[in-house]
Order: structure tokens, then sequence, then C-alpha cells
């Protein structure tokens, strides 16, 4: 006599692809979650250490190089997808300092500021890329709206 179990097979087989489908689901977003990259020229000071802005640079992040080269003062935003990126900074002025670097991006940041001065200075990497948070606005009052009439028009 053979014992049956209790569950039927079907619904074992249902779980298992139900399952399945959501690991697949989790590495999918995992490997296509997208995130905002805004490089920034400014000079940043690190623990004493000032790192100024370059004349020009040129920069490529995944092989895509960005539309024109990066002056002083400027930032530049680009759109990636996936946890991993590299990064390539060349100096346009003099000195011709390349610099290449791979870095990861946590899941959920959307929006991450990477300091070039600072990367192309040989600062670490949580000196040179961080999570971007934008200033809040300005609670200024509003100016009071004037009146035009017309004076042909009474």
């Amino acid at each position: 006599m053979t014992s049956r179990s209790s569950i039927p097979r079907s619904s074992i087989q249902r779980t298992g692809v139900v399952l399945a489908l959501i690991v697949f689901a989790a590495c999918l977003f995992y490997i296509g979650k997208g995130h905002v990259l805004f490089l920034d020229t400014n000079g940043i000071t690190i623990d004493g250490k000032e790192f100024r802005s370059y004349a020009s640079v040129t920069v490529s992040v995944d092989g895509k190089e960005l539309d024109s080269p990066m002056g002083r003062a400027e930032r530049a935003m680009v759109t990636v997808s996936g946890p991993r990126h590299k990064i390539v900074i060349a100096d346009d002025a003099g000195a011709g300092n390349k610099v290449e670097k791979t870095f990861t991006i946590p899941t959920f940041t959307g929006r991450v500021l990477v300091s070039i001065p600072a990367l192309l200075g040989g600062a670490p990497a949580e000196h040179w890329i961080a999570p971007f948070t934008p200033r809040p606005a300005e609670r200024a009052p509003a100016e009071k709206m004037q009146r035009y009439q017309d004076p042909g028009r009474e």
C-alpha cells in the first residue's frame, strides 16, 4: 500500500512556478534599476585638502561620452541603468591626467552626485560619490501683482 501526499502535485508545481517568477522579477529589477548621475566639476574640500576644479575635462560613463567637455563649475546629468558603472575622466588642459574607475550604486539610491575634482585628485570613493539631495526651495513671500490699466479703456 502506498501513501499519497495530501497536497496535489499540481499545487506544488504552481507554487514553484510563482516563486521562480518572483525571483526572476527581483533579478530584473536589480539589474534594470535606473539611476541619475549628476557629474559636478565644482571644487571641493575634503578633510582639509582642497580639490580644485579643472578648466576642461572629458567625461565618459559606461562608454558613452558627454556631448561636450565640461568646464569649471558645471553640472551634467546622465541616466544609467544597473548597479555597476565605469567612468572615464580625462583632463583636456595641460597635465593630461586620465582616471578610470568602476563603482557600484546602491539599488534604492535614485540620484547620485559624482565629484569630478575629488575623483581626479585620488580621493576615496566615499568622498567622490554621494547620494544627491536637492536644496529645499526658498520660501520667499510672493510679490504683489500690480494692475495695469489702459488709459484708452475706462
